[in-house]
């Protein structure tokens, strides 16, 4: 029995060509992350101490205060990096599944012959890489840098081509 995804929609039960998952960058690993705050915990240490001798005691909380909200917001950070968009490419078109940093699950299914990723422009410089289905636009990877749009838009349509080719053959 083929599953269904979040709209009622049977997820194709035919062959999956090509998977495509799009994640977050980042650019420091957990073991860097500890080695980071381990030394600036160290300055903090250092630099507390020389304002402990001279009087200054109350630096010192301020200093263990701007730790911790570092720290804060590097969990932050990489809790929002387990987020990820998985696209499933097959005969009969592409299946999107999105999962948050929770690992909830969504997931959408389109028809390949009226699908196309496309860059739109948006206010400033931001770039929206999106599916195009129809006049509904979806978009995709809101995490990726501008950079790598453009080549992840190019390796989507490729694929899609190949895919349709495919069934036609």
């Amino acid at each position: 029995m083929p599953r269904q995804d979040n709209h009622g929609q049977h997820i194709s039960s035919s062959p999956i060509y090509d998977v495509i998952t799009l994640w977050p960058h980042r650019s420091l690993s957990q073991r860097g992350f500890m080695i980071l705050l381990s030394a600036l915990g160290l300055l903090a240490f250092v630099i507390g101490l020389g304002f402990f001798l001279i009087g200054a005691w109350p630096v010192i909380g301020f200093m263990g205060l701007e730790l911790g909200v570092l720290y804060l917001v590097f969990r932050l950070n990489y809790r929002d990096g387990k987020a990820s968009e998985q696209l499933l490419i097959h005969d009969k078109g592409l299946h999107l599944i999105r999962i948050s940093p929770k690992g909830d699950e969504k997931s959408t299914s389109f028809d390949s012959h009226w699908l196309t990723a496309e860059i739109f422009p948006q206010k400033g410089k931001r770039k929206t890489l999106a599916l195009k289905h129809h006049h509904h636009i979806h978009e995709i990877g809101a995490f990726l840098p501008p950079a790598e749009k453009q080549a992840v838009k190019e390796l989507i349509n490729e694929k899609l081509i190949a895919a349709r080719t495919r069934t036609v053959l």
